[in-house]
């Protein structure tokens, strides 16, 4: 059984992983076409407000958070 629970644990975790890299090419992708734009006054706060509506923080949060419950219940389960 504690097998069964440390091989969860592991895929999970990897799928997090996956799931942040891909979060964290989104926003290379974001940058790059921020940086052919150009600079001026107007773009900048443009991304400033673009940024701002961009759901990458929450995204995050919702794997970490799904990661984190998902491990807390195996442990719990694993305990009891």
């Amino acid at each position: 059984m504690f097998t069964i629970f440390v091989i969860i644990a592991i895929i999970l975790s990897v799928i997090a992983l996956v799931a942040t890299i891909y979060v964290g090419k989104d926003v290379n992708k974001t940058i790059d076409r921020y940086e052919r734009e150009g600079d001026t006054p107007e773009n900048e706060l443009a991304r400033s407000h673009e940024y701002e509506k961009a759901s990458n923080l929450r995204t995050l949060s919702v794997i970490y958070i799904i990661t984190f419950i998902v491990t807390i219940a195996l442990v719990f389960i694993f305990i009891l």
